[in-house]
């Protein structure tokens, strides 16, 4: 495999789910990029950025930076991040949330991204959950493909279905619908490397702003499709 000129690229993938609904998001970092004629390893410029970020949280929100965000905790008000001790209250912890994200300013345009399923039963033969990440898949190639970069992916710990998902995705990847003119085509990702790999979240900030999208868009669409229970 010939690097491609466009560089490469690193997803850092994370969701949020319950029994009926399943969101996964994707936070797309550069790693590699050609400048004034030479390769440079530019992710560590995006990790500083992120560093950053978690400066911005605690002068904002008295977050600790070592602490770990969990969009579902601060969502709900819960895992006592104020200070690293006290809990936000409901309506605190809901513009804490907005804050977060609106902090989120230090990466390339369109590099997060998001796809949303309701669980349960078959689409189109295959489990939905499956459908799902192949969406997810099927946004990755086309990002990176029209960046003319390579790419590799980082799940979060505990997901060994994702891997699998994936190792068939670079092999096997229907795009389209078979209802189309042409029908579904193959197209694998090819152009990432190297097998799935896993993070521990609790280390990684991309992993964590992958979770706080993912909760996000999982609250937005449970909202708007009126399946919001009286513990959410």
């Amino acid at each position: 495999m010939l690097l491609r000129p466009g560089g490469l690229d690193i997803f850092y993938i994370d969701e949020s789910h319950d029994t009926k609904l399943y969101a996964v998001t994707a936070v797309t970092v550069p790693f590699l990029r050609q400048r004034d004629g030479a390769w440079h390893i530019v992710w560590p410029e995006y990790f500083e950025a992120a560093k950053a970020w978690r400066g911005r949280l605690k002068d904002r929100f008295k977050i600790p930076p070592a602490k770990e965000l969990h969009g579902v905790k601060l969502g709900k008000g819960r895992g006592a991040y104020k200070y690293g001790q006290h809990q936000f209250g409901p309506d605190e912890s809901v513009s804490v949330f907005k804050g977060i994200l609106s902090e989120i300013n230090f990466l390339p345009e369109a590099s997060i991204f998001t796809v949303v399923g309701q669980r349960g039963g078959l689409l189109y033969g295959e489990e939905r959950l499956t459908r799902v990440m192949n969406a997810l898949f099927q946004r990755m190639r086309s990002q990176t493909y029209a960046r003319g970069a390579n790419a590799m992916v980082f799940f979060d710990q505990g997901h060994p279905e994702y891997r699998s998902a994936y190792r068939k995705a670079q092999k096997h990847l229907l795009t389209g619908s078979r209802l189309e003119l042409g029908g579904a085509r193959n197209l694998p990702l090819d152009m990432f490397v190297k097998d799935g790999n896993e993070k521990n979240s609790a280390f990684c900030h991309f992993t964590q702003i992958a979770d706080l999208v993912a909760y996000a868009a999982f609250s937005r669409v449970k909202l708007e499709r009126g399946l919001v229970d009286q513990e959410q």
